[in-house]
């Protein structure tokens, strides 16, 4: 879709152009017009993968990019295997330098692996909001101090339900675990949505298998 808005876009700036020279427009005129419309077009996709509550909308949008290795880690929590998620946080770690999302991912990355230990040295690492309150909060689930974990002052809302959905986890307690990430997933936006509606289907499915042992 973003390429295809792209397309249109070329072409409205040949249509735009052609019309304001017959009518002898300014040449600012005509800039000006086609800037707004580039401007619209990269404001929607941007908007769509931070902002919007639209998963289908979201999804088709980082399709049509899925070049972008965060993109196609993205789709691989939602769509893929654990091989295929652990191999997108490779590419993603190899191509973005910033300190806390490289250790944001290692964590998630060794989390999944369940080498807790080493996903904790990960999270300890964290230095910055909206984030770091919320991976320290985890490693407190993992060493079950929940009161602790309980303690912090989030900078998303839908982090404290999935905080305490972690605990839930922990505690085998299904319906809360169900609770609170409904609510998690009403109070995400974006891509942030698409992981978190991706998280609760893979462990809700791990809590069904684990009950028919």
């Amino acid at each position: 879709m973003f390429y295809v808005k792209f397309i249109f876009l070329f072409l409205f700036f040949i249509l735009v152009s052609f019309i304001l020279g017959l009518l002898n427009a300014p040449t600012w005129i005509v800039m000006t017009i086609n800037a707004i419309a580039g401007i619209a077009v990269i404001y929607d996709h941007i908007h769509t993968v931070k902002f919007s509550k639209n998963a289908k909308k979201i999804v088709r949008t980082m399709k049509y990019q899925k070049k972008n290795p965060f993109f196609a880690y993205v789709l691989a929590v939602k769509e893929g295997t654990l091989e295929d998620e652990l191999r997108e946080i490779e590419r993603v770690i190899a191509k973005y330098k910033q300190p806390d999302l490289r250790n944001s991912l290692e964590f998630r990355k060794n989390y999944q692996l369940k080498d807790y230990d080493k996903a904790i040295q990960f999270a300890n690492k964290i230095e910055k909001e909206p984030f770091k309150s919320f991976y320290l909060a985890i490693v407190d689930v993992l060493q079950q101090d929940y009161i602790k974990a309980r303690s912090y002052t989030f900078a998303q809302k839908w982090m404290k339900h999935a905080i305490e959905a972690e605990i839930a986890l922990q505690l085998n307690n299904i319906e809360d675990y169900k609770k609170h990430m409904k609510l998690v997933i009403e109070q995400s936006k974006g891509m942030q949505l698409i992981l978190n509606q991706a998280t609760f289907e893979k462990e809700l499915f791990t809590f069904k298998v684990d009950e028919n042992k």
